[in-house]
């Protein structure tokens, strides 16, 4: 392949991107790497770094624009023997929402080799292992092993095919903020109308209850001082975050429906999750759902004297953490009535 073809992988790599996922933001993944040369290329092993553009595009799936360079010594005379790879590799990860996850890694792109006389460039693809490891919101650990393949079209050494294993360490660095819902605007003031008179009592038929649909409802129409109504789960959150989803304003615009019936009741809004993760991060996410629900009856027109809300983490898990479906159970947030 000719150095001409490079352009086409961009073009797939940059639309291939474009796709969306739960966090959507754009990462860069600055890294250090050693070489351990295919002994037909007649050069020792050496160090080389890259960097690649990528972004989330499924729960699981990541795609990056990789550029790796490394330049190696000729075993034998003098001259340095350059490497350098531009190529579009997609990373499967186990478990995006752990914060220490394993992950495969299938890459294709061009590599370009420059040797004293010579240089061409070639078809390269490369297979292999990696781990990631969570610090902080923005920032991960990763480090990976993999096999590269390439085709040298100048037949370095008379041998047109070579193979590489390459172990590389580096960060994953996200850009910006995760996206949060905007808030909903305030109400613009009107002038008050002219006075009319007073038309003649009519009787008013009583308006219509609405009638309750959701179970969670229907549970905090009944409840009583000390009572516990599990509002939301994991699942009415998007991924990793606190952003409501759909089916939680549903849930929500119900229970707001019920607290303005029950003036006689306050409610504290709790938030737990699961054990998956660090127990720092895992307090922070449970007062940011938390929270969420407690603004979202707030900007509903419940008093804010009637509610509170506050976190606990992990530390209160209502089902076994050892399965998928209590860790789902676990991810929760309580309404405790007063």
């Amino acid at each position: 392949m000719r150095i001409q073809t490079l352009p086409v992988l961009i073009v797939l790599a940059f639309t291939a991107l474009q796709a969306q996922a739960a966090d959507d933001r754009l990462y860069v993944a600055p890294s250090v790497n050693y070489t351990f040369s295919d002994s037909d290329r007649r050069a020792d092993d050496g160090w080389g770094g890259g960097v690649a553009l990528g972004k989330p595009v499924t729960e699981h799936l990541n795609l990056e624009l990789a550029l790796t360079g490394s330049s190696l010594d000729f075993k034998t005379g003098s001259g340095s023997y350059d490497l350098w790879g531009l190529g579009v590799d997609a990373l499967y990860l186990l478990n995006r929402d752990a914060g220490f996850t394993p992950y495969g890694v299938l890459g294709i792109g061009a590599l370009y080799t420059d040797i004293p006389g010579r240089n061409d460039t070639g078809l390269m693809g490369n297979v292999g292992l990696g781990i990631m490891k969570r610090l902080t919101d923005n920032i991960s650990l990763r480090a990976d092993a993999r096999y590269r393949m390439d085709g040298n079209a100048s037949n370095a050494f008379n041998a047109n095919h070579f193979g590489d294993a390459i172990v590389s360490v580096g960060l994953n660095i996200a850009l910006g903020q995760k996206a949060q819902p905007a808030p909903k605007p305030e109400p613009t003031a009107q002038p008050a109308p002219m006075p009319e008179p007073a038309p003649a009592p009519v009787a008013q038929p009583e308006p219509a209850v609405p009638a309750l649909t959701t179970p969670q409802a229907k549970q905090l129409e009944q409840a009583k001082s000390g009572d516990t109504v599990v509002i939301l789960e994991g699942v009415n959150f998007e991924f990793d975050s606190a952003r409501l989803r759909p089916d939680a304003i549903t849930i929500l615009d119900e229970a707001v429906t019920v607290l303005n019936r029950r003036k006689d009741i306050s409610v504290d809004v709790v938030g737990h999750t699961d054990s998956t993760g660090t127990k720092q991060y895992n307090q922070g996410l449970s007062e940011r759902r938390a929270k969420s629900v407690y603004d979202y009856f707030v900007n509903k027109g419940i008093a804010a004297d009637r509610l509170t809300a506050k976190g606990y983490g992990e530390t209160r898990p209502a089902y076994s953490n050892a399965t998928r479906e209590g860790r789902a159970k676990n991810r929760r947030v309580e309404l405790v009535v007063k």
